[in-house]
Order: structure tokens, then C-alpha cells, then sequence
């Protein structure tokens, strides 16, 4: 088999959209809590990250925006 590679995007938001689905799946056995709104917020920052690099992509594909160049620092 070959070596799977874990640092990539489809699997950050196969991780972070199961994570979502799974909180608000568990909405229905259980009331809410500080932990319960600590642990919806942490996953919708993962879940948006996910969204904002896939629209990212999607955007440049389209070549509605270009890539800007890397700023220099003075001083160096």
C-alpha cells in the first residue's frame, strides 16, 4: 500500500466537517454547557479554515485574483 500522507487539506476537513456534524449530531443527547460552547466554537474555527482555503482555491482557479508577491522586510 502506498504511504498515505495525513498533513493534507482533504483530510484537515474530512477531520473538521466530521468533528461539526458530530457536535451538532450530539445537540439532540445532550443540554448545553460552557464545554458544549467551547467545543462548537472550536470546531467551527476548524470547519471555516477548511471553507476559506477551498474558496481560496476556488477563486484562484478562476483567476479572479492573483497571487501576490512576497514583501521584503527592510533591514535585513
Amino acid at each position: 500500500m502506498p504511504a498515505w500522507k495525513w498533513r493534507t487539506f482533504p483530510v484537515f476537513f474530512a477531520f473538521a466537517a466530521g468533528g461539526f456534524a458530530g457536535l451538532y449530531m450530539g445537540i439532540f443527547s445532550a443540554e448545553s454547557s460552557g464545554f458544549f460552547v467551547f467545543a462548537s466554537a472550536f470546531w467551527a474555527v476548524l470547519l471555516g479554515l477548511g471553507f476559506s482555503r477551498f474558496t481560496t482555491r476556488w477563486i484562484m482557479s478562476r483567476q479572479w485574483a492573483r497571487r501576490r508577491a512576497a514583501t521584503r522586510r527592510r533591514g535585513r
